[in-house]
């Protein structure tokens, strides 16, 4: 595998967010930059609403990625944009292939099973992703298709959809870097989520996901090992804001800090211990929207047949709206199911400010592009080197005053082909060098690689007492 850079955008209804990524020959991932900006009223429900708007947002953000030193001067060639919001629902679908004879099943013959499949769905919605549920051969069920013998192919699935409006509405953005057309990449949404939040033994047992945002809430249910069922609830975080707004004649930004700081979300809402009339009212608000939600959530899995004592591994929430407090707790009493909070990926490196944990959104879109895509979305210009990073979860620390001089010895590896080698021994405290006369310096002469060469060697006799040892005053004043 090639190294690569991985960019990617997502078009929220409350945050429009970027992101930049490195991937190594090993797979591992480095998150280089993050960026987000407002999305205000150009986006609802997950739905483009104004293109302009949205397209200038985006761009402001492809400009702040560029301009990161991480990334710079790199520019930005491709994009993946996530797709997903109101619209995204499953239908279940079937096809079946009849072959002359038993014969081999290879790729192609089960991408001829899902074109099969999606001409089966009679559908005019977007068709964004088949999942496979089971496949048979010969009326058998087969875990590993491809390889396998037989001579009737049978195959069940989910197949992901949304509206062509919702598509349409996203081609419209017109993504630029430096004034110039930008060709993009779409991800699903859900299913990258869902790729880096459960492990696979939850699958298998049954798990249920949801993705709790401003103005929707997607669920999704997988057992035995494949996607069952994904809705999309038209509510969210939001709607809660503006219960706040309503109920108490405020403006949206207070609502929204009013539900930050004194909202709470509790099963019983008929004696709330809270210290104030305003705060108890703001529970009430909270408690009750948020109740809402859940029980949207519960007819769902009621209505697709699923049970709570058949999903054992339980329910696992992203999305901002999760961080509302007592909201996770509420869930959990009112579904029966045990909950916690989707991660991200422990091997993924930061090397911008800030958590990982808060970017959960664009890092499993990073993830899933990586893992199923070649795609390489920055170019560099030609002859210059791709800039150098380091990895860290936060922003780094001021440096120590005592190492601004290297007291604590070289402040870099040591390397022949290192420019600065000379420089970093010169920096050196005066001990370093006062052993005796044939350890001075050498002069630099014209030659600098043959420089280079000797003082390495010189270094390398040197051993990890002599480089800490007091200076040579001091060992003449014991001795007197």
């Amino acid at each position: 595998m090639k190294s690569k850079y991985i960019v990617a955008i997502e078009i929220g209804s409350s945050r429009i967010k970027g992101i930049v990524a490195s991937v190594d020959e090993t797979a591992s991932i480095c998150v280089l930059a993050v960026e987000e900006v407002d999305s205000g009223e150009c986006v609802r429900y997950g739905r483009v609403q104004n293109a302009r708007e949205v397209a200038e947002r985006v761009n402001e953000i492809i400009r702040r990625l560029e301009n990161n030193p991480s990334v710079a001067p790199g520019r930005v060639s491709t994009v993946f944009i996530a797709n997903g919001g109101r619209s995204l629902a499953s239908s279940f679908a079937e096809a079946t292939l009849q072959q002359p004879g038993e014969a081999e099943i290879t790729l192609q013959t089960l991408e001829r099973l899902h074109k099969e499949a999606r001409y089966n769905l009679a559908t005019d919605r977007e068709v964004l992703a088949i999942a496979p549920r089971h496949y048979f051969v010969d009326n058998t069920e087969v875990k590993k298709v491809v390889g396998a013998f037989g001579t009737v192919l049978k195959g069940e699935f989910t197949i992901m959809t949304c509206s062509p409006e919702n598509r349409r509405a996203l081609d419209r953005v017109t993504v630029e870097s430096q004034q110039k057309p930008v060709p993009r990449d779409y991800v699903t949404r859900l299913l990258a989520q869902t790729e880096m939040a459960l492990t696979d033994s939850e699958r298998q047992l049954g798990v249920v996901f949801v993705d709790f945002g401003a103005e929707t809430t997607t669920t999704a249910v997988f057992r035995d090992g494949a996607l069952q069922l994904a809705c999309t609830l038209p509510m969210g975080s939001a709607n809660i804001t503006r219960d706040l707004c309503v109920g108490l004649s405020t403006t949206a930004p207070t609502a929204e800090n009013i539900k930050i700081t004194k909202g709470r979300a509790v099963a019983e809402r008929v004696n709330i211990n809270a210290p104030d009339a305003e705060t108890r009212e703001v529970i009430n608000y909270v408690s009750a929207r948020a109740g809402e939600i859940i029980a949207n959530i519960n007819n769902l899995l009621a209505d697709a047949g699923f049970k709570a004592s058949e999903l054992p591994a339980g329910l696992v929430i992203a999305g901002g709206g999760a961080r509302l407090q007592g909201f996770n707790e509420m869930l959990e009493a009112q579904t029966k199911l045990k909950v916690r909070p989707a991660a991200v990926d422990a091997s993924i490196a930061m090397a911008c400010p800030g958590k990982s944990a808060d970017h959960f959104d664009v890092i499993s879109l990073v993830k899933y592009a990586a893992a199923h895509s070649d795609l390489n979305c920055v170019s560099m210009p030609e002859g210059a080197a791709a800039p150098a990073v380091t990895a860290t979860a936060a922003a780094p620390a001021a440096p120590r005053p005592d190492t601004a001089q290297g007291a604590y010895g070289r402040r870099v590896p040591m390397a022949e082909d290192d420019p600065g080698l000379l420089d970093d021994d010169l920096d050196q405290p005066a001990n370093v060098n006062e052993s005796d006369a044939a350890d001075e310096l050498p002069p630099q002469g014209s030659d600098a690689a043959a420089t280079r060469k000797s003082l390495l060697a010189r270094l390398k006799k040197f051993s990890l007492n002599d480089w800490l040892r007091p200076p040579r005053e001091e060992e003449e004043g014991m001795d007197e």
